[in-house]
């Protein structure tokens, strides 16, 4: 992960008219091909969110939806494995 190309993403992002709207951004992240971890990265920097508060965000955007179940799953799993 480039935190310094996700900084200037999340700059350009803020700079296009003041505080663009949550969910075209997660849709324009998720179009890019941005991974979840960035997603959530350069939400946080946008927003002005602590990273949980973005986590939960992704977890709740429609543009991002249909892979909250998965990622869950995994997270679970790997609590459990962390745990044996």
């Amino acid at each position: 992960m480039d935190r310094a190309a996700l900084d200037a993403l999340a700059s350009g992002m803020k700079k296009e008219g003041g505080t663009p709207d949550r969910e075209r951004v997660f849709r324009e992240l998720r179009e890019q091909g941005r991974s979840p971890i960035e997603t959530i990265y350069v939400v946080s920097r946008v927003f002005d969110l602590s990273l949980p508060e973005a986590k939960s965000a992704i977890y709740e955007s429609p543009a991002w939806r249909d892979q909250g179940a998965g990622w869950q799953r995994l997270q679970e799993e790997a609590a459990e494995s962390a745990g044996d």
